[in-house]
């Protein structure tokens, strides 16, 4: 059974989703600017992808999590092809994560930057998807030394941007699901034995921030965190971090707060 828990970043719409069934869960991290090329919007477009991947893969044991994802991705683009311009550089794109709990296996999934975490006798196992920051750089480096609302730091993000939005879903570049069905071929996928598995979650980048953006906590201290507190609680304890530090000088980033998602499994 999954608990989740989703939080938007104060001030603006949730473009998180996440959604499950007792052996299923997914979660969309929508990005894009809002409105352009789609009259729907980013979060529109995450909640619809959330829910198409689901229905494709619920009760399919047999389908693979790529052609899940594959199905869905079609299955949207269709939905608003006609109304929407799906070329725009602007229509919404999303990360995606998949865990799915089967009788002998646990199988996950990552197109872009969610990550998918399976923790067994071995140790915490992530399959997350950074083909973006090898390309265009990770975001604490990219404002390294800025401070949120200045000049340099606003230059900084949109280069970065520029240069993600330049090399996004591209034989050479980076892939992340928005109208192209081929995406959902270049994810990352692993598959577990079901009998070494002790701890499962997925987290939107969001959620994974005091981890792999700040250096606060090495996974397993995070997994025991979040077996302490319990996701809402956890992501609460993100947004006491982010305005511990309001102005990104200690931690620098993007953006002072971000949808912060995640679902944990108890067998």
């Amino acid at each position: 059974m999954f608990s989740l828990a989703t939080d938007a970043a104060p001030g603006r719409p949730n473009e998180d989703f996440v959604v499950a069934t007792p052996d299923l869960a997914v979660i969309v991290d929508g990005a894009g600017v809002p409105m352009g090329g789609c009259k729907h919007g980013v979060a529109w477009y995450a909640q619809q992808l959330g829910a198409q991947t689901l229905a494709a893969l619920a009760g399919r044991p047999d389908l693979s999590l790529r052609d899940g994802l594959h199905k869905a991705l079609a299955t949207v683009a269709a939905s608003h092809n006609d109304t929407c311009d799906l070329t725009d550089p602007g229509t919404p794109c999303a990360a995606v994560g998949i865990l799915r709990v089967g009788a002998d296996t646990v199988d996950t999934l990552a197109l872009s930057d969610v990550t998918v975490l399976v923790e067994n006798n071995e140790g915490p196992h992530i399959t997350c998807d950074l083909r973006i920051e090898e390309i265009a750089g990770t975001e604490p480096d990219a404002v390294a030394g800025l401070t949120f609302n200045t000049p340099e730091h606003k230059a900084a993000l949109a280069a970065l941007v520029s240069t993600q939005t330049r090399t996004r879903n591209r034989t050479d570049g980076w892939w992340v699901a928005a109208a192209e069905p081929e995406a959902a071929c270049h994810a990352a996928i692993n598959s577990y034995p079901r009998d070494d598995v002790r701890r499962l979650a997925i987290f939107s980048d969001g959620a994974t921030r005091p981890v792999d953006q700040m250096g606060l906590y090495a996974w397993p201290e995070y997994l025991d965190l979040l077996d302490k507190l319990g996701p809402a609680s956890l992501i609460a304890h993100v947004r006491e971090i982010e305005e511990a530090d309001p102005d990104g000088v200690r931690h620098p980033r993007t953006k002072r707060h971000d949808d912060a998602t995640l679902a944990t499994w108890s067998g």
